[in-house]
């Protein structure tokens, strides 16, 4: 029996609420779920420690947003700042999905889950579905792929087992690849938000 754990990332709370209601079909799924334990925010499961994280789940469900200039939600900074210092292949042995939320008004829509798709993978999680990016400017179309997004993350669940090492899915970019790296903005040394101002002097006449 898979267990599984939620974790979110939300300004609003939008995130939040999608993950509650959607992950109501989990428990009849076969798995192992709480909804009152095992679904948590982001800075809750940095918290924990990766390395219990990956030990207390084997499936682990993200939702979540950006915000600013594609910056995480402030509840799950921690989160993705502890994926990007992570060394090795942490998350071996565990799958996981990701279901971002955001709009293509801003140039960075889906940048945090991208990049949290992006990290999970490279620290050895296996990726069981492809990344669903929700665009709150198309309301029908995003519910259809909530709708479809749900019943396949149940399938997954219940194929948990047989998958465990298996390839991935597909590739992080599925559907798009383009993101803005965070790196520099969450643990320094990246070059992300430094100006570097070079003053030179002025000389008077000869």
């Amino acid at each position: 029996m898979a267990r599984v754990g939620c974790i979110f990332g939300t300004e609003s709370g939008g995130s939040e609420r999608h993950a509650r209601r959607l992950s109501k079909a989990w428990a009849a799924a076969g798995v192992k779920f709480d909804a009152g334990k095992d679904i948590i925010a982001g800075n809750d499961a940095a918290s924990m420690g990766l390395a219990a994280v990956v030990e207390k789940y084997d499936v682990l469900v993200i939702v979540t947003s950006s915000y600013g200039d594609g910056d995480p939600p402030s509840n799950y900074e921690s989160f993705l700042r502890d994926l990007y210092v992570a060394e090795g292949t942490p998350f071996e042995g565990c799958q996981h999905c990701v279901l971002g939320f955001g709009s293509t008004d801003y140039e960075t829509f889906q940048n945090c889950p991208r990049l949290t798709d992006k990290l999970l993978g490279a620290l050895g999680s296996r990726r069981m579905l492809a990344r669903v990016e929700i665009d709150e400017n198309e309301t029908l179309a995003g519910d259809a792929a909530l709708a479809k997004w749900a019943a396949d993350v149940v399938k997954c669940f219940s194929s948990a087992a047989k998958t465990k090492g298996a390839a991935d899915a597909c590739d992080w970019t599925v559907p798009c690849a383009d993101v803005l790296d965070k790196k520099g903005d969450l643990v320094g040394g990246g070059g992300g938000g430094v100006v570097v101002v070079v003053v030179v002097p002025r000389h008077g006449p000869p």
